[in-house]
Formats: C-alpha cells, structure tokens, sequence
C-alpha cells in the first residue's frame, strides 16, 4: 500500500534513533489491560447494502448468535446497528435468558439495509452510555465510511468523519477505556481504519478473509474480554482430571455434518436430544455448545463432526493465571510472559513439583513459529518470547502441565511490523484524505441514483505535512501505550543491575557522536557577490 507523505533523510534518521532506543529500553514490552469482573460489550453490526452480498448466509447473525450463547450470565451486553442511521435494536442490559432469547431473534434486523456507512456515528452513539465496569466495542464493518452526500460534498465529507473518528473520538474512548475490537469483513472494508482504530485503543483488530471465519474471529474477541482455562482437545479426545467442577465445549461443524456426540469415561453416549444429567446443550446451524457440571474424571471422546476450532474450557478451584497480554505485538521484540496457577484465587503453592510452563506462538495456518519454556521463580513462571518475523492474525498458547494435570490458554494476536508504525508515523499514512489510501473497492449503497459531488483533490505537500504534525501525537501515544510497561520494568531494574547503566550508558554515547557527526558533515556555503 503506497503512502504519500516522504519525509527528509534527517527525519528518517531522528526517527531510527527513536526506534533503537525504544527497542532496547522497551524490548517485549506489553499493553497491559486491567482485568475486569463485569465486563461491558457492546456490539455494533454493519447493515449497509453491500452486506447483502457480501454475508448472503448472513454468518454474521450467526456470530452474534455464538457470542450471545458464551458471554455468561451477569455480563452487560447490548446490538447496534447502522448504515445511514443508527439503531439499537437491542439495548444494553444484563445477560441472562431473557436477553439471549432476544439475541437470538435478531436475525432479521440484521437484513434491513440501509444505503451508506456511518461508522464514526455508530461507534460514538454505542460508547456514549456509561458502564460500571470497562466497556469492550466489537465493530463489525464490510466497507468504509460513506455519508450521504446532503451531509456535504464527497469525498470530503467522508474524509472529515474519518479523520475525527481516528484523531478525535478514538483518543477519546482510550482515556475513558473504551476498547475498541474492530473486524474487517470483505476487500472493501476499510482495513487501515480497523487497524488504527483497534491499536489506538487496546483492542484486536481482525481481518477477516470469507463469512465462514466471523463466528471463529468473534470467539477471538471474547477469549480476549472474557479468558477461560481450557484442555487439550487432541483427535477429538480430552481428558478431566478431578477436582473440575464444570466443562463447556464449543463444537464447531457445518450446517449438512454429522451432529456430535459426546461419550464418557464409562462409554455412556449423549447427544443434544439425550444429554448429560443437569447439562445445557446449545444447537445451532454451525456450532454446539455444551455444558457439563459435575463431570466424570477420565477421558472423553467426541463422535461427529468436529471442526479445528473447537476447544474445551474448564472451571474449578484451580486456575492458570496471566499477567494481560497486549492485542498486538511486533516482530522482532521480546513479550515478557507471566504465569502461575492459582487456587481459589490464592497462589497455589501445592502445585505439582513436576509443573512446567510453556508459551508457542501459532500463525494464521496453526503452525507454530516461535515457543519458549518459562522459567520457574517460586510460584510464578517468568520468561519472554521472541515474536518472529510474521504479520497478520496469530495466536498464543500457554499450556501448564504436571503430573495429573494440563491447563491451558489461547489468546488472539495481532502482528504488526514496528518499521510499520514508525513510518506510519513518519510519513502520516492511514490519515483521512490521503491520496492513494482508499481501500479497494467502491462505497456501496443502494441508492445509485446519487451521483458524487466534485472529485478528489490532490494534497500539497505543504497539506501533507500538516496531517503529518496532526496525526503524530496519535501514534506517539499509542507507541508509549505499546512501551510503558516495559519501561516500567527496565527502569526498576536499572537500580539493581550495573549493566542496563551501561547499555544506557552505551546508547547515549552512541547517540552522542551520531550528532556529533552530522554536524561536521554540514558545509557552510559562503555567497560571494560577482565582480561587475
């Protein structure tokens, strides 16, 4: 993707300092995010015409139908939609029942569309209402912002709430800890928009390939709001060990495969119209969810159709714990990883003498491209892990296992080169109005008849440049965002370890005689009047 605004050779090199002292100050640094008991989600749907070819299964609702079957009782929840309005067809209230049920009808709200995309007023209007605990946005959009051209003349227009979504609203909802997860559905989704949007903010952003992978990239966003332990499931096998006081398995399948069956340690069969005592059984046309209280210890099997998506999530006294782990990384950079098992939510110093802690890094096709045994340090587990060089949707697995006993959790990843964002940064790209940055792909809507009024302009340089300045306290944020508790790390240990004085000692005479010889390279260049 071709960015407009070239920055001098001057300003590349200032910029290469920041970046060499941010990696070796902050190296595996981390976003952390506050754990929150009563998590606040609010999800917000794209209905602009274009969804009617691009979703024409409408996956979307049945995302919004799995979301609504995993988020738990007590949690705060509530569906807006919008294309050249803004609806709230469900409001935000507490989860339970009730609530579901209405979740799960819907469906035919979702295939109202509207002519247009005003994501700017939709984000807004589903922000605006204050939560007791952090309030988690799941944006879900198939093309880009278009107004309608009464609002004023195109693309300008466009351009303008763009430009106030990501300048000014965004940083907005980061000091009042909005989260934003944003996923790009179809070619035509504003890509770069869903990426500043979610990193400004501490949410993941997600682009999703094809309608079939919406409920997969939804599960991501709630493991991230909502983590759960889970087990292995291996060839459609997981093994309960006792003292689990509940399973919950989410089964993946297509609408035409074979329904699953659940078999026991003792070779009892369930199905969804004969299930476990005391369970609940969830069909729907592309997943299952079951939950099982009071399990059997032993092995269990899985008859049926299962899809690699699938996993298991397990509840009791014990527990894996992490510290929070950010929604993007970068490659090449250390993520300082966290872990131990906790007991009713003390530390659980009875933990098996054999336990070991493990952390693998998986890209978008399931294969593992980076792992790393943590280190033991009493009851924690302490270590870091490489990012390798990879970019786009990963996931993160940590597995704690011991003798009798396996835990494990999986969370979703984003990727993104930190060279990127600096010259993001460096050169303004991403911003509203730049030449050469709309996605590909038209605005879609169904009135035709509307023409575009006047055409786009080419910026200055002088006009780009000022987006430049504009748009850097943004970026600026959200590198020390990115940054701080790293450099919250490194500075507490600099008092006790004589060597970060001397690397630090070592960048700064480094930076030093950098400068030192670009001022010598400069050539005064006395004007001499000509004789006449």
């Amino acid at each position: 993707m071709a960015w407009s605004y070239r920055g001098s050779q001057r300003g590349r090199g200032v910029a290469g300092m920041l970046l060499a002292s941010l990696c070796l100050l902050s190296a595996g640094a981390g976003l952390a995010q506050p754990d929150e008991e009563t998590p606040d989600v609010r999800v917000i749907i794209d209905v602009s015409g274009s969804m009617r070819s691009n979703d024409p299964e409408q996956l979307a609702a049945s995302a919004l139908e799995l979301l609504a079957a995993l988020l738990p009782d007590g949690t705060s929840a509530g569906v807006w939609t919008f294309g050249e309005r803004v609806d709230n067809p469900l409001p935000l209230d507490e989860v339970n029942e009730a609530w579901r049920e209405a979740a799960m009808a819907l469906r035919p709200a979702l295939v109202e569309y509207q002519p247009y995309t005003d994501i700017e007023a939709a984000v807004r209007r589903a922000a605006e209402s204050p939560a007791d605990g952090g309030r988690h946005l799941v944006l879900l959009t198939d093309g880009m912002i278009d107004l309608p051209p009464a609002r004023g003349a195109k693309p300008a227009v466009d351009d303008a709430s763009r430009r106030t979504l990501l300048e000014e609203l965004a940083p907005t909802l980061t000091e009042q800890g909005v989260v934003v997860h944003a996923i790009a559905f179809s070619d035509a989704a504003d890509r770069d928009l869903v990426e500043r949007l979610s990193r400004t903010t501490g949410g993941l952003p997600a682009l999703v390939a094809s309608p079939e992978s919406l409920p997969g990239a939804f599960l991501d966003i709630v493991e991230r709001i909502l983590p759960a332990d889970q087990v292995p499931l291996v060839d459609g096998r997981f093994v309960i060990e006792p003292g689990v006081e509940a399973f919950s398995a989410l089964l993946f399948h297509t609408p035409e495969g074979a329904p699953p069956t659940l078999i026991a340690p003792d070779a009892t069969r369930y199905t969804s119209e004969a299930p476990p005592p005391e369970a609940r059984w969830r069909v729907a046309p592309r997943f299952d969810l079951l939950r099982v209280p009071d399990p059997a210890p032993g092995e269990w099997r899985l008859e049926g159709e299962v899809g690699s998506d699938s996993r298991i999530a397990v509840s009791g006294a014990v527990s894996l714990q992490l510290v929070p782990l950010p929604a993007v990384v970068h490659p090449g950079l250390a993520l300082p990883l966290e872990a131990w098992l906790a007991r009713d939510g003390e530390p659980w110093r009875e933990a098996p003498e054999n336990l070991a802690v493990g952390a693998t890094l998986f890209d978008a096709e399931g294969a593992p491209r980076a792992e790393v045994w943590l280190p033991r340090q009493e009851e924690r587990f302490v270590g870091e892990l490489t990012v390798p060089d990879l970019e786009g949707a990963a996931r993160l697995r940590l597995l704690a296992r011991g003798e009798g006993f396996v835990r494990q959790r999986d969370l979703a990843v984003n990727v993104q080169p930190l060279l990127g964002l600096l010259d993001q940064a460096e050169e303004g790209h991403g911003l509203a109005g730049e030449v050469g940055l709309i996605p590909l792909g038209e605005r879609f809507h169904e009135d035709l008849a509307t023409g575009r009024e006047g055409e786009a302009v080419p910026d200055s340089a002088a006009d780009r440049f000022i987006d430049f300045v504009n748009d850097l306290p943004a970026h600026v944020a959200a590198l020390w965002r990115d940054a701080r508790p790293r450099l919250e790390r490194r500075a507490a240990a600099f008092a006790g370890d004589p060597r970060q004085w001397v690397a630090a000692g070592l960048v700064l005479l480094l930076a030093l005689l950098v400068l030192r010889h670009t001022r010598r390279r400069r050539r005064v260049v006395h004007r001499e009047d000509p004789y006449v």
